[in-house]
C-alpha cells in the first residue's frame, strides 16, 4: 500500500543514523555468534516488527509457524504504515535489538545492509531448502556483493481496475492490454458531463510519475529521462487537459487514493497496485452500495515489450544485532518460501516465491478474469537498486509536483532534479 512520505533529509538520514548509534559503542551487546552455536533451551522467543496493516496475515503466518516449530516462537509488534521507518529508526536508536525487521522496497534492505544493520543470510540460505530461482530479480536487486541481506516477502504488480457498470451502462468493451494513449482515449469516453454529478473517466495517483517510463526500464539515476519526461507530459494532459482525472489538487479534496470514490461509481478506472484488491473488498464489508468491479493490466508505453508491468516487493530480514539469527532465519525461511506463500495467497496478497499452488490458491481466492496475468507478466521493478534511490524518488516526486500543479514549468522541474540529484550523490 502507498504512503505519505517524509521530508528526504529525515527519510534518508533516520535508519542510517539509528543503526551508527545502536551500534557504537556497544561491542559487548553485539551479536557476534557464528550460526549454529549454543542456543537457549527450549522454544526461543524472537521479535518481529511489521506495518499494522500488514497484521492480518502476519497473524496467520505466526500462528501456523508457532504451532509447527519445536525451537522458535515470534512475538509481532506493529508499527503505523506512514510513520514506519521512523518509529523503527527509534527503536534501533533506543538500543532494542529486535530480530526481524519488515523493510518497505530494496533501496531501504541495501541501505541498511551498507550500514551494517541487516544479518549476512548468504550460508543460511544455501543450507536452506529454499529455492531462490523462484524470486527472480527481487532477490538479485538486494544483493551486495553476491551476499544476501534480504528476503523477497511480497509483491506489488500495479494494475488498471474498472467500474463494469460503467463500462455496461456506455456499451463499451471491457479493457484489456491497451497502451496509455488508448487508455486516455478510453477515459475521455467515460468523463462525465453532468456538473452536478461527477464522474472522472480515470484516476491515476500521483505517488509514481515516472510509471510509464519504468515499463522501458529507465531509473531515476539514468544519465537522460527521455521517458519519464513523456510520462510527466502525458499525465498533465490528463489531468490539466483533457480533465478525465481528478488534478492532484482535486486528489486530496476525495482522499487519495480515492477507494471510496471508485465503490461509490464515480470513477471509471483507477490505476493501483494489487494491494487496492483486499482494500476494496474490506470497504465492501461495511458499505450497502458498490459498483461491480474488475482488473486488468497496467496500460503499455509505446516500445515496452507486451505483458510488461510495473510492481515492487517488500522484504524480511535479520537484524545485525539480533542475539538469534538462527531463529530469525527459521521464521523468514517460513514466511518467504513456499508454506509461506501458499498462507499469503489465501490472504489476496502475491508472494514473492513463485509456486504453481501459490499460483492456484490466489486465483481460487481472486475470483478475476484475468487473474493469471499478475504471475505472468515482465515485471520491471518500480525501484533501482542504488541506495539512494528513495531520497532521489523523494525530490522527483516533489518537482513532478510542483509541474503537475503548475508551479513549474517541466524544463524546470527536472533542471531543479538534476541538480538535487546529483549533489545529493557527492
Amino acid at each position: 500500500m502507498k504512503r505519505k512520505r517524509k521530508a528526504p533529509a529525515l527519510l534518508a538520514l533516520g535508519i542510517s543514523a539509528a543503526l551508527l548509534l545502536a551500534s557504537c559503542g556497544k561491542d559487548g551487546d553485539r551479536q557476534d555468534t557464528e550460526p549454529g552455536e549454543i542456543q537457549p533451551l527450549g522454544k526461543q522467543k524472537i521479535i518481529c516488527y511489521d506495518v499494522t496493516v500488514s497484521a492480518p496475515y502476519m497473524e496467520d503466518l505466526v500462528s501456523v509457524f508457532n504451532a509447527q516449530s519445536s525451537t522458535t516462537e515470534v512475538e509481532m509488534r506493529y508499527l503505523e504504515d506512514s510513520d514506519y521507518e521512523d518509529e523503527i529508526a527509534r527503536v534501533l536508536e533506543s538500543g532494542e535489538k529486535p530480530d526481524i525487521l519488515w523493510l518497505r522496497q530494496p533501496s531501504k534492505s541495501n541501505r541498511m545492509a551498507e550500514a551494517g544493520g541487516l544479518y549476512d543470510l548468504s550460508d543460511m540460505v544455501t543450507r536452506s531448502s529454499l529455492d531462490i530461482s523462484k524470486y527472480g530479480q527481487s532477490l538479485d536487486i538486494v544483493q551486495l556483493d553476491e551476499r544476501i541481506y534480504s528476503l523477497p516477502f511480497i509483491q506489488n504488480i500495479w494494475l488498471l481496475f474498472y467500474n463494469k457498470d460503467i463500462f455496461d451502462e456506455l456499451q463499451l468493451e471491457y479493457p484489456g492490454q491497451m497502451t496509455w494513449e488508448e487508455y486516455a482515449q478510453l477515459a475521455v469516453k467515460i468523463n462525465g458531463t453532468d456538473p452536478y454529478d461527477v464522474r472522472w473517466g480515470g484516476y491515476l495517483p500521483i505517488w509514481v510519475p515516472n510509471l510509464g517510463a519504468l515499463e522501458l526500464g529507465e531509473y531515476l539515476y539514468d544519465d537522460e529521462l527521455p521517458a519519464t519526461m513523456d510520462f510527466l507530459t502525458f499525465m498533465d494532459r490528463l489531468y490539466n487537459k483533457d480533465h478525465s482525472h481528478p488534478n492532484p489538487t482535486e486528489m486530496e479534496e476525495i482522499y487519495a487514493p480515492g477507494y471510496d470514490t471508485f465503490l461509490d461509481g464515480k470513477i471509471g478506472m483507477m490505476i493501483n497496485g494489487d494491494w487496492t484488491i483486499q482494500i476494496l473488498q474490506n470497504l465492501e464489508a461495511s458499505r450497502t452500495e458498490n459498483c461491480h468491479w474488475d482488473a486488468a493490466p497496467l496500460p503499455l508505453t509505446n516500445g515496452a515489450e507486451a505483458g510488461t508491468s510495473i510492481g515492487s516487493n517488500s522484504y524480511l530480514a535479520v537484524y545485525s544485532q539480533s542475539r538469534y539469527p538462527e531463529n530469525a532465519f527459521e521464521f523468514l525461511e517460513f514466511c518467504c518460501g513456499e508454506e509461506g506463500a501458499s498462507i499469503l495467497a489465501a490472504r489476496y496478497c502475491f508472494p514473492s516465491y513463485f509456486t504453481e499452488s501459490g499460483r492456484e490458491n490466489y486465483m481460487q481466492n481472486v475470483d478475476f478474469a484475468q487473474t493469471g496475468f499478475f504471475f505472468d507478466a515482465i515485471l520491471q521493478n518500480e525501484e533501482g537498486k542504488h541506495v539512494l534511490y528513495q531520497d532521489m524518488r523523494d525530490i522527483f516526486d516533489r518537482e513532478a509536483t510542483s509541474y503537475l500543479k503548475g508551479e513549474k514549468s517541466l524544463d524546470q522541474a527536472m533542471k531543479d532534479y538534476m541538480q538535487t540529484r546529483n549533489a545529493l550523490q557527492k
